[in-house]
């Protein structure tokens, strides 16, 4: 193993509750509401794939509500905070320890991912960013994960992927690599494609 790369919303991030209230109320501006059991299989997937195939807006509309997304999100995290999965800042630490190379490849878009970096100081310890407006197709397309390796100057099956979504999973096995699931926000046994399942970060630097 040369390097990992860690997904961001759910695998190092307590995001999902403060996504799913920015969805929310993006989705309301369109007419729609959207409960938590809808919001679940988007997990994952590109905040421009949402836009598009769920609220079914063209390229300037979904731009709008992306936009609208984006400043929802920032106002809940300002007002209620945000914090990192238990464990997680330890284990990226050993890995860093370890001299190993580290990405960060999220669906999630460019200002997003660095205003959530920032504030939780994960920031530093990346050596390569990769966000989900960088690539043509999102997960559970490999996309992201090769240009993470490709930037990364590793292999792809010289890498460890971490995830937490089961399109994160899928992306990571499609582009040739391990993958370590966790389960924050899903259920070990829809995360079966993973070589390895966790249920916490903890304790976990031995297997490096």
């Amino acid at each position: 193993m040369a390097a990992v790369i860690f997904d961001m919303d759910g695998t190092l991030i307590d995001s999902t509750e403060a996504d799913y209230l920015a969805w929310k109320r993006t989705f309301a501006d369109y007419g729609i509401e959207l409960t938590y059991p809808d919001y679940f299989p988007l997990l994952g997937k590109r905040s421009s794939d949402v836009a598009t195939t769920v609220l079914h807006l063209n390229e300037e509309k979904a731009a709008e509500a992306l936009q609208k997304k984006a400043d929802y999100f920032t106002e809940i995290i300002i007002q209620n905070g945000i914090n990192t999965i238990p464990h997680a800042l330890d284990f990226v630490a050993a890995v860093r320890a370890h001299k190993l190379k580290i990405a960060l490849a999220t669906s999630s878009r460019k200002t997003k991912m660095k205003f959530v970096l920032e504030r939780t100081g994960l920031l530093p310890f990346f050596d390569v960013l990769v966000s989900g407006d960088e690539v043509i197709n999102g997960k559970p397309a490999p996309d992201i994960f090769l240009m993470a390796a490709e930037r990364l100057g590793v292999e792809p099956a010289g890498c460890l992927v971490v995830e937490d979504a089961v399109n994160g999973v899928l992306a990571a096995k499609r582009a040739g690599m391990q993958c370590l699931a966790i389960t924050t926000t899903h259920a070990a046994d829809q995360l079966h494609d993973a070589d390895m399942v966790v249920d916490s970060f903890a304790n976990l630097v031995p297997i490096l």
